[in-house]
């Protein structure tokens, strides 16, 4: 295999645009750029004809090496643009990766057609693959070998984050994802924000996402430096000029230590920011609120799931309590900081009752904003094998926004997708938070930003 000089990366998102552009993929430009490659992206998010763009890019760019990243509700269209790739680059060497990826290699080999799929965390691979080292020799590549498909046991994971170079978002148009980053709206509608990431890995077993995390990730979690994590926002303050952000992480909060020493580094080099971040509920103290909203938090994003203490103990296996949610509420409210909540509805052995006290609880308790997903399983997940013989549908139609899989005793998926959408406007549109939804809606860009929203309901 020899060098790659020129490299094409594709994110196939045609469904749901968002103002978080997809950092993985700019990790691997990174890195393809510290090996002397150039690098294009085929960003098909804001593109009306995704693929005829992705041709005329193949046209023009000429790309001696393809990399497409691609999540489960995204394999239809990765496989039409692989279809592309060979059509328009047959030459190209074509590689997929990404979560789909890691969790069924040879499957997304077989239907991809891709010379290699890599399962695992990607940049220290990539850059071997890059260089030109023999995918025989990589672990956790997928390649096809005297006819038969082979995976190279192990993963490559990076021990010391902050030897990874910064996000390569010069690949991005950052002009459109700053006009559709809509993570803080409910704060202010006017803020310039990005994402950001301070780890890797899950501690906890929630149902619904592992083992896949672990089996991308590993099991360790691993944390930047807060002078790298500081580092990376100054940089954005100074190329991008933005004053608000996101921690992306599902976890950030696990260590409070950690979390202090960012807070307090964020302070003394004079940061403005305002920012937001994941919780769990039962993470959450009077002093960690108090700490992280010396340093400008504005806004978290709680993942609730479910107020069925049954089902977060015995479905999702979440580690939390419903009353344990209303006291980091009530946290959160006496400090003026904005709450998100995520929902799911229509799980496996979840009665319409059920589902419906969820919807109740959202509504009716002091949240700012909600998400409700439909509880979808993705492979591999624990959920996904507890419960396979009841899906009903392929996983390239998995979309949790709009289509349950499931065929469950006493309720319909089309039930269960109505119930979803009566979510959103019984929580919107409560009295207690109508005003602050108008608000949030006024102005033209507001509202473009809310029809993006709007495509989730």
């Amino acid at each position: 295999m020899t060098e790659m000089k020129r490299i094409l990366f594709v994110f196939p998102e045609t469904r749901y645009p968002s103002g978080q552009p997809p950092l993985g993929i700019a990790m691997l430009s990174a890195v393809a750029k510290q090996c002397g490659a150039e690098t294009a992206l085929c960003d098909m998010s804001f593109q009306k004809k995704p693929f005829e763009h992705l041709r005329d890019l193949l046209r023009e760019f000429k790309p001696d090496g393809v990399s497409i990243t691609v999540v489960t509700p995204q394999i239809k269209s990765t496989l039409t643009a692989c279809e592309v790739v060979r059509e328009y680059a047959p030459d190209a060497y074509l590689m997929v990766g990404g979560p789909h990826a890691t969790v069924l290699p040879l499957e997304t080999l077989e239907t991809s057609g891709a010379d290699l799929v890599y399962s695992g965390e990607g940049e220290r691979a990539f850059r071997l693959l890059v260089e030109g080292t023999d995918p025989a020799e990589i672990p956790g590549a997928c390649f096809i070998k005297d006819g038969k498909a082979t995976l190279v046991p192990g993963k490559l994971l990076v021990s010391d984050l902050d030897t990874l170079p910064l996000p390569d978002r010069d690949i991005f148009d950052m002009k459109k994802y700053f006009q559709t980053w809509y993570s803080m709206d409910r704060v202010d509608p006017g803020l310039k924000g990005t994402t950001i990431m301070g780890t890797r890995g899950c501690p906890y077993t929630c149902t619904f996402c592992q083992p896949t995390l672990s089996e991308i990730f590993g099991k360790m979690m691993r944390k930047r430096s807060p002078e790298s994590i500081v580092g990376e926002l100054k940089h954005l303050v100074e190329k991008y000029s933005i004053n608000g952000f996101m921690f992306e992480d599902s976890t950030f909060i696990v260590d409070h230590r950690w979390v202090t020493d960012i807070c307090s580094l964020m302070n003394k080099e004079g940061l403005k920011l305002r920012w937001c971040c994941n919780v769990r509920a039962d993470l959450l103290t009077e002093e960690l609120l108090d700490t992280m909203v010396s340093a400008g938090l504005a806004k978290v994003n709680m993942g609730v799931e479910s107020a069925s203490q049954r089902v977060l103990d015995d479905i999702y296996k979440k580690g939390i309590t419903v009353e344990g949610v209303r006291k980091a509420l009530r946290m959160c409210n006496s400090r003026g900081i904005f709450v998100q909540g995520y929902f799911m509805l229509g799980a496996p052995g979840e009665t319409v009752d059920e589902m419906k006290l969820t919807i109740d609880f959202a509504a009716r308790e002091p949240f700012d904003d909600a998400l409700f997903d439909i509880t979808t399983p993705f492979p591999h997940t624990e959920l996904w094998e507890m419960s396979k013989e009841l899906i009903n549908a392929d996983y390239s139609d998995f979309d949790c926004f709009h289509k349950s899989v499931y065929s469950l005793e006493g309720i319909t998926p089309e039930q269960i997708e109505k119930l979803k959408k009566n979510a959103f406007w019984k929580f919107y549109a409560h009295p207690a938070r109508i005003l602050k939804t108008i608000r949030t809606v006024l102005g033209p860009r507001n509202f473009k930003r809310t029809m993006l929203k709007v495509r989730r309901v």
